[in-house]
């Protein structure tokens, strides 16, 4: 039975016009070429949305590494701050030691 339906239509496409023959042709293949440019702009999307994850992830990234550049500052800024406090009590007592060496004193 469907090798009998099967047989018919064939026969009915062969004897049908050129032009009709062509506009199926033509209508399947601005499907097929529908279908292609759906699926391009579904993986579009998809590039987009793992863009988007890899950008929130790497600001995410970006703003802890600038938040502990940022302690890094300030913890260098005390350190140049205590060396420089230390530096001027050496030059200090570097210059009382001095003074009372000169001036003969023993230093105690």
């Amino acid at each position: 039975m469907v090798a009998v339906v099967l047989s018919v239509s064939v026969q009915a496409f062969a004897q049908a016009p050129v032009e009709e023959r062509t506009a199926s042709g033509d209508a399947a293949l601005a499907q097929q070429r529908l279908e292609f440019a759906r699926q391009a702009m579904e993986r579009a999307d998809a590039q987009v949305r793992d863009a988007l994850a890899d950008q929130k992830e790497f600001a995410r990234r970006f703003d802890e590494a600038k938040a502990a550049l940022d302690d890094a500052n300030k913890a260098l800024a005390r350190a140049r701050s205590a060396a420089a406090e230390a530096k001027r009590a050496y030059d200090a007592q570097s210059n009382e030691f001095d003074r009372r060496r000169r001036s003969g004193g023993s230093g105690r």
